[in-house]
């Protein structure tokens, strides 16, 4: 019974490589995958642009309310 399923896996193997062969191969895979990295990093540095400079804008509005905050606070206790 083993030997069935080792059989059907070695026919398995050998048509998954020949489909990988027909369809192009590992070569064209690999030109498409920079292709789609090099797309996707100027993307993900235009967005982590936008982010830095909202975390920015966002950690002096939080500055801005401590500030203000502190100043009502040590305002009452006097």
């Amino acid at each position: 019974m083993e030997w069935i399923a080792f059989i059907i896996a070695i026919v398995s193997l050998v048509l998954s490589i020949w489909s990988l062969k027909r369809t192009g191969g590992l070569d064209e895979m690999k030109v498409k995958v920079d292709n789609l990295s090099s797309l996707g990093l100027t993307e993900m540095k235009k967005q982590v642009e936008s982010l830095s400079s909202l975390g920015e804008s966002l950690r002096e509005k939080t500055a801005d309310i401590l500030d203000r905050l502190e100043k009502k606070v040590r305002g009452e206790e006097k």
